[in-house]
């Protein structure tokens, strides 16, 4: 007889529209999810910039993480793969919102002019690019800043 084990995510309706949400406790590290999609060179609401002219435009669960400007997970994106990986930064409690920090894979950010709503307590007002994120959180995130934006940072870690 086969066990199957049961995702460690699940997507429902939250304040913002559909969110992802633990469904099981995860120690800190635990990878929680991969996920693949469609590769463009358009940026869309649900895409993660996975290089510098690419996008990955992904399936659920996770194309509905929400941003947190302190986020509990991170995301590795490895350049050259048309999938990620979710990954989480703290110990995760089961029923609780998933969040990541789009600074760590787009560039920049064209399509939330509005201020930020994650409601953390460094948050920086408005949902920013890489290129406006502040040098200790960069350090921060280490492997959980794609790799080609680790690239444009002269120490960064070059590889997970």
């Amino acid at each position: 007889m086969t066990t199957v084990e049961a995702s460690p995510v699940d997507v429902r309706e939250g304040p913002l529209g559909l969110e992802v949400f633990a469904r099981i406790d995860s120690p800190a590290g635990s990878l929680l999810s991969r996920c693949g999609g469609t590769v463009s060179r358009e940026r869309t609401r649900h895409s993660v910039q996975i290089d510098h002219d690419q996008h990955l435009d992904l399936d659920p669960p996770l194309r509905y993480l929400n941003h947190c400007c302190e986020p509990n997970c991170g995301l590795l994106i490895r350049r050259g793969q048309c999938a990620i990986e979710l990954y989480a930064l703290c110990a995760i409690r089961a029923g609780q919102e998933l969040t990541v920090d789009y600074a760590t894979f787009e560039y920049e950010i064209g399509f939330m002019p509005g201020p930020c709503l994650c409601g953390a307590p460094c948050c920086r007002g408005r949902v920013t690019g890489f290129k406006d994120l502040p040098s200790d959180r960069i350090a921060a995130y280490g492997i959980y800043i794609a790799e080609h934006l680790r690239e444009l940072v002269p120490a960064a870690p070059r590889s997970a």
